[in-house]
């Protein structure tokens, strides 16, 4: 019972430090935050829509994580997610594991569990090798997620997020090819407890309505967004990403309009305090700018106030 509060205490932690506005790799890093439940493992996370018949109509974000084992101050080991934009390639999952994670929800393709009728209060957690779903291997859709990993378990969960339309869900899914307690049975206790709290996360950053591509932050604005938090104006943000003045502008306008804020302070306190730890991308949306040069004038005297002749 001990080991299950610290391993939900250590979830949540991740949980709680994951963006509170949408960004392209969200899911992802929910998937690592959720990968500290196990090790070693893979986690495939979608937000979407499903029908009654639980058929995937509209997939939202997708994101896939795994987990990776360091070594503590006291000698022992322990979980840290690893986003998949930072997996080696051929590491654990094999070179296109987590792709095949990721890619692996398919609208208008039956999800693969039987999670009963969409609805407000919909929280389930199931077991692939309990229903006997890993014996059929390459019949089962979920096998075939997770088929680089040759898993002897996959759990299967959902939740609907909370102030959204009935069918509009978060699927989580962790896999693993060892299994050292035996069982599941701690996993998904765990996994229960953690993912109201994961469906509430969604549900602000994501808001009440399905999110389009044109709303979700691209890395560079969310940089930008972070140096706005830190009180930086926007030649300073300019210089230092090396960007013109211009194009750090153009990101703030797709910032207010993203995140609907209307002047800067709408914009800081929509993000600020919910922003989880920034993990740069390793490939740029945008090629490098040119930056501009400062305006013409004599170097070390003042400009003229309004109203002032030259000469005084």
């Amino acid at each position: 019972m001990k080991l299950v509060a610290i391993l939900t205490s250590h979830v949540m932690e991740g949980i709680s430090h994951l963006p509170g506005v949408a960004t392209q790799d969200w899911c992802s890093r929910a998937a690592g935050a959720l990968a500290r439940l196990h090790h070693p493992s893979g986690v495939g996370v979608m937000v979407g829509q499903l029908d009654a018949r639980g058929f995937i109509t509209n997939i939202e974000l997708t994101g896939a994580a795994r987990s990776r084992e360091i070594k503590t101050t006291f000698g022992t080991s322990a979980t840290t997610p690893e986003p998949a934009y930072l997996s080696a390639p051929g590491a654990f999952l094999g070179d296109d594991g987590l792709s095949s994670a990721r890619e692996g929800f398919r609208v208008g393709e039956w999800l693969g569990w039987s999670f009963g009728p969409p609805s407000k209060e919909l929280l389930v957690v199931s077991s692939a090798q309990q229903l006997g779903m890993l014996q059929r291997r390459g019949e089962s859709v979920v096998w075939r997620r997770w088929s680089a990993l040759n898993p002897i378990e996959i759990l299967g969960s959902i939740v609907a997020i909370p102030g959204s339309t009935p069918g509009r869900i978060a699927v989580v899914e962790i896999a693993w090819a060892e299994n050292p307690h035996g069982d599941s049975v701690r996993q998904q206790a765990i996994l229960g407890a953690v993912l109201p709290m994961l469906a509430g996360k969604i549900a602000r950053a994501f808001g009440d309505a399905p999110l389009s591509d044109q709303l979700s932050l691209t890395p560079r604005e969310e940089l930008v967004l972070w140096h706005l938090l830190a009180g930086e104006k926007v030649p300073v943000i300019a210089r230092r990403l090396n960007r013109s003045v211009y194009t750090v502008h153009d990101h703030v306008k797709s910032l207010h309009r993203k995140l609907g804020a209307s002047n800067r302070g709408q914009l800081v306190a929509r993000a600020l305090g919910h922003l989880g730890p920034l993990v740069p991308s390793s490939e740029p949306d945008e090629p490098l700018d040119t930056p501009v040069k400062p305006a013409a004038g004599v170097p070390g005297k003042p400009g003229r106030k309004p109203g002032q002749k030259a000469g005084m």
